[in-house]
């Protein structure tokens, strides 16, 4: 039985029943088109005629002659029939009979129906009834089709499925992009406005105010919701647009205009992610707008504006060069921003500029021992060559604040120049006193000081020695940091009995040159051979001699030994992984060139980073001494001043930092006069360089020679598996300058679980078991004083306690935990960080996972942490 005929049934039901010698009298609306001329109900054959007019329905019944019949009226028909009272008089009820659009729709789709909500979702049900039919029949078939349901099944007839299946940004980023809006009836206008709100919420009260004009609304919506991004409160109606007025009517003016602009830039930050690069046409307006309705400082404060982030990158660029500190919260808050994603290049470049500038607010320390002065460029000067380092690589990949940039790094160099001549100063009042100084390890000693030690307590303990050629301090920092951040084989230094991780006070003699600092290591003496040219020893006597000195070394005696330099890792470092294996070698050397290979190199147009894995041999062999169960220690044999630019030129000479003086010659600007007695080559007089960058002769990528503290402090550390990289300075992270700690100690975890102490019926179990879901609550468990704890916000307790727990996690799972953007929880957890350093605890480490995410761990007793 087809849904016309099931129409037609219920119509006479409704009627009372099978005429007999009446007629019923029907509305042809909502299906009934395709009846038959008869139906048969009840073994009673019924006629069904269709009549447009008054003498066509007179006729009709005139030839009926009193027989069933059922007569279907048009909608013209219907409305002038009461000017025909004969005709309703006989007709059965005396009326027209028409079936509700519930009435057809559960007919024709064989469902209960619950009524339309609106005349208009009636007008079109009946209207789109096939399509709703062959719809509902690809679904699974409901037991109710609410009003709800039947709503977003008009939607998908209408306009199409992506209204419902879209979010609210994908949305509105398809409406303005599109070429064209689409043409809309009336009633589907109204129909997809009703909508919106229901699949939407707030969001969606926003589009269905779209809908009203698909041609300018929804770039309104863009463009002005960029506006009000802005973090001030009080802006100008201008800044609103057209949704000033807007918000008085429907279907806005239920929402305050508070609520109603944060569910707006929501909904705006979203679809510009969607759009992605599609926005700027939106965003440059948004700009032009801005510019005439807001004020430059508040333009600054969005977090979409493109003028917003533009601006903020110069501000900061020119804070920086004129001498304010630039704190981590302004640069974090860039970073949020939009359009960040964009600037990568330009974001590397502020964030070292960020950290100089920070660098340069740190107090001036004139005074202290040599080993302090050490400890000082390696704990802070040694980091912002680092950190100038990062800024030159930055500055070669954007055209963008350069000049800026070169100030900030004038100031910086004139600091370090300014240790580094106190730092000389103190070596020409005593060299060999000061290259002997307590606590400081010169090179020449680091067989008895740092190796011999190591026999007294296990006399068959085997030996890798690692000697980077030319590697500076802050090369060496990086080289550290992406040894022990390797997720598969960390390498790494352990903290010191104080909780520090930092390298040990190694020195390098005078003059800086390979020939004789190299031979001071392998020889375990200051040599008094010669000095020889850098390019002659490296190509002619690097091989004799090294060797030779390695055998002559005192503290090497009846040991077994083996030195692998340039040459001899030409293999691929196959010999050296032989020999690392090999039990009965007490001792193997190698020495890696790569640092000073592109030191010395004219490239000075060129940023080059180098990594472990770009020296040849150098991390497969670290990988097979730890496999053999060998200690290994790690130091250069000098470092190096980078170039800055020609005109610290000073002269010509056959060696950029050092020089001999005539009788009555003065040092040129730069240098020094020191008297080395005769423990650097043949007795002369002789002048090293003090000052960043200055040089003799060609220009090269790096100088050496010089007393600087970058070319005379080297790197002296005992790597080891899991272990760390160095601490970094307060400053690096954001801070200002504190007071350095007298004494840094890690906290052990509470091994032992705690005992409850309340009194048996103090409290209700229920109100004892509750806090115990919230790690915050749980914080006072965790080994910190009351007034640390005190110190911290809720955030950094519960994060405490979730590692406390978990022993380690990753950011992402922290930030789900605590409700926040990965972004704002490493931003949090590198203050958590700096507060405990501040109380002298260390409680956490980090380490960045393959996929770049960053991994916590608790800091327990032997550096893992997870409690028991």
């Amino acid at each position: 039985m087809s849904g016309a005929q099931l129409l037609l049934r219920r119509l006479l039901e409704q009627a009372g029943g099978v005429p007999q010698s009446e007629y019923v009298l029907i509305k042809n609306e909502g299906g009934l088109d395709e009846l038959e001329d008869e139906l048969v109900m009840g073994g009673v054959r019924i006629a069904v005629r269709r009549v447009n007019t008054e003498i066509g329905l007179r006729h009709v019944l005139w030839k009926a002659q009193g027989a069933p019949l059922v007569v279907l009226l048009s909608k013209e028909l219907t409305e002038r029939i009461t000017q025909a009272p004969d005709l309703l008089r006989r007709a059965k009820n005396h009326r027209v009979h028409a079936l509700s659009a519930t009435d057809v729709l559960e007919a024709v789709l064989g469902v209960r129906v619950v009524g339309p909500a609106t005349a208009n979702m009636e007008r079109l049900a009946l209207e789109h009834l096939g399509e709703l039919t062959t719809l509902v029949a690809q679904r699974t078939v409901p037991t109710v089709l609410d009003s709800r349901l039947l709503m977003e099944l008009l939607v998908d007839v209408c306009v199409g499925e992506e209204v419902r299946k879209q979010s609210a940004a994908e949305l509105l980023a398809k409406w303005v992009t599109l070429p064209a809006p689409p043409k809309w009836d009336e009633s589907v206008i109204t129909l997809v406005a009703e909508t919106l709100p229901q699949l939407f919420g707030d969001e969606g009260k926003l589009l269905a105010w779209a809908v009203g004009d698909l041609s300018q609304r929804p770039k309104e919506l863009v463009v002005h919701g960029a506006l009000l991004t802005v973090e001030e409160q009080d802006i100008p109606r201008a800044a609103w647009g057209m949704l000033w007025e807007a918000s008085t009517k429907v279907p806005l003016k239920d929402m305050d205009r508070r609520v109603l602009r944060d569910v707006l830039v929501r909904l705006v930050e979203e679809t510009l992610d969607v759009l992605g690069d599609k926005a700027a046409g939106l965003l440059e307006s948004a700009d032009g707008i801005g510019k005439q309705v807001l004020t430059p400082k508040q333009m600054q404060t969005s977090s979409v504006l493109p003028l917003a982030f533009e601006n903020k990158c110069w501000q900061l660029a020119e804070d920086a060069a004129n001498g304010k500190g630039i704190l981590a919260e302004h640069l974090e808050r860039l970073l949020a921003h939009r359009g960040a994603r964009h600037r990568g290049a330009d974001l590397e470049v502020l964030t070292a500029i960020a950290r100089l500038s920070r660098y340069v607010q740190e107090p001036v320390r004139p005074g202290g021992s040599v080993l302090e002065r050490v400890q000082r460029y390696q704990q802070n000067g040694a980091f912002a060559d680092l950190a100038l380092a990062l800024l030159q690589r930055g500055l070669a990949k954007t055209a963008q604040f350069h000049a800026q940039a070169k100030q900030l790094a004038d100031r910086v160099r004139e600091v370090r120049d300014e240790e580094n001549r106190r730092f000389a100063e103190m070596l020409a009042q005593g060299y060999e006193a000061a290259l002997h100084a307590e606590g400081v390890v010169p090179l020449h000693r680091v067989w008895k000081r740092m190796v011999t030690p190591v026999w007294d307590q296990d006399p068959g303990a085997k030996l890798y020695v690692v000697v980077l050629d030319g590697c500076s301090y802050p090369v060496f920092i990086e080289l550290l940091q992406t040894l022990a951040q390797d997720s598969q084989f960390a390498l790494g230094v352990k903290p010191d009995e104080t909780g520090r991780v930092i390298g040990l006070p190694g020195l390098a003699p005078l003059p800086t040159v390979t020939s004789h600092a190299r031979g001071a290591v392998f020889l375990g003496e200051l040599p008094n051979d010669p000095l020889v040219a850098e390019t002659v020893f490296r190509d002619q006597d690097e091989a004799r001699t090294d060797k030779a000195r390695f055998q002559q070394n005192g503290s090497l005696v009846g040991r077994q030994k083996k030195l692998f330099l340039k040459g001899d890792l030409a293999d691929g470092g196959v010999a050296l992984m032989k020999a690392l294996g090999d039990t009965a070698v007490d001792v193997v050397a190698a020495v890696f060139n790569a640092v000073d290979d592109q030191i010395g190199s004219a490239n000075t147009g060129a940023v080059v980073r180098l990594l472990p894995d770009h020296i040849v041999a150098f991390v497969p062999s670290l990988k097979a001494a730890v496999e053999a169960g060998r200690r290994i220690l790690v130091t250069a044999d000098h470092g190096h001043s980078p170039f800055v630019d020609k005109e610290r030129r000073v002269g010509a000479g056959k060696s950029p930092r050092f020089m001999g003086l005539a009788d009555g010659e003065v040092a040129p600007d730069g240098f020094l006069e020191i008297d080395v007695k005769g423990l650097g080559g043949e007795p002369e007089r002789r002048a090293f360089a003090w000052k960043c960058g200055v040089y003799l002769g060609s220009p090269q990528v790096g100088f050496h020679g010089g007393c600087a503290l970058e070319e005379m402090v080297v790197p002296l550390v005992w790597l080891e598996r899991d272990g760390l990289f160095f601490d970094e300075p307060l400053w690096w992270y954001g801070l200002g300058a504190v007071p350095a700690p007298a004494q840094t100690k890690a906290v052990l975890p509470p091994w032992v679980t705690p005992v409850p102490t309340d009194p048996v019926g103090g409290t209700k179990q229920k109100d004892k078991q509750l806090p115990l879901f919230e790690p915050g609550v749980r914080a006072e468990l965790l080994p910190i004083s009351a007034e640390v704890l005190a110190g911290l916000v809720d955030d950094e307790k519960r994060v405490l306690v979730l590692l406390w727990d978990s022993g380690s996690a990753r950011a992402g799972e922290l930030a789900e935990r605590l409700g926040k953007t990965p972004l704002r929880l490493n931003g949090l957890m590198r203050k958590l960080r700096l507060k405990l350093f501040e109380a002298n605890l260390v409680l956490f480490s980090d380490e960045v996972l393959p996929s770049g995410e960053v991994l916590y761990r608790y800091q327990g007793p032997d550096g893992g942490g997870k409690r028991t």
